[in-house]
């Protein structure tokens, strides 16, 4: 039998997330009261591909991807979740994707249909979640762009800089990966050959290092950025 899930307090609510930004106290306790602590195992499916679209998270702790798979298997991880970050707002009855845990996490469940009440209620709200909706947009977007434009490597960098930019406790010196090679490749559209001759590259020219095979450091940040850019 799955565990129900526990209350949240309201102080989680008050970390660094766009959903919650700039909400008063009373308003953060409304919506904890509402909203539900979920908590999975490292390689756990939060939800599947189909699953009723009446749920929405924010990630309190860990790293989740998601991912899409087409009718022949194939599948094509459209991207990772970190502390933050929010998922599952959708206009459409069912999730035309799944989202799995890569480490241990920790998720705020909202009722969608509660969420959104409280939205109407509260303007600030309001205009987060259409920031948040405009942070998911622009990000797809850079990634249409750089699996379109971007050669093996330079898709490398640009997957570098974003673990930088989002990942907590991430800095050039160590960037601990919760993906495996195979993740990041169907993340970049590359294969694990490709992925690692691709980081084979980035050592020889000695934009990155690769401590052990779940650690990356850049060596060259302004070098690896300019790569990375989706501009």
């Amino acid at each position: 039998m799955s565990k129900r899930p526990a209350p949240v307090p309201a102080a989680l609510l008050g970390s660094d997330c766009v959903l919650f930004h700039a909400l008063a106290a009373a308003d953060l306790e409304r919506l904890a009261a509402i909203a539900r602590l979920r908590e999975i195992g490292a390689q756990q499916y939060l939800f599947l591909q189909h699953s009723a679209g009446d749920r929405v998270y924010n990630v309190i702790s860990g790293t989740a991807m998601v991912e899409r798979t087409a009718g022949d298997g194939q599948r094509q991880i459209l991207g990772f979740l970190f502390p933050g970050d929010f998922v599952g707002l959708t206009h459409s009855d069912h999730l035309e994707y799944s989202v799995k845990s890569l480490t241990p996490a920790q998720l705020c469940e909202f009722q969608r249909r509660e969420l959104l009440q409280e939205a109407e209620r509260l303007p600030v709200l309001k205009n987060n979640i259409k920031q948040v909706g405009a942070n998911v947009l622009a990000r797809a977007l850079d990634q249409i762009y750089v699996l379109g434009k971007k050669r093996a490597h330079e898709r490398l960098c640009f997957l570098c800089l974003q673990l930088l930019e989002r990942m907590p406790g991430a800095t050039p010196q160590r960037i601990d990966l919760p993906m495996t090679r195979q993740d990041i490749g169907d993340y970049l559209g590359l294969t694990i050959e490709t992925v690692s001759r691709s980081l084979a590259k980035l050592k020889k020219a000695g934009l990155i290092a690769t401590p052990s095979p779940q650690r990356l450091q850049i060596l060259d940040l302004e070098k690896t950025a300019a790569l990375a850019s989706a501009q």
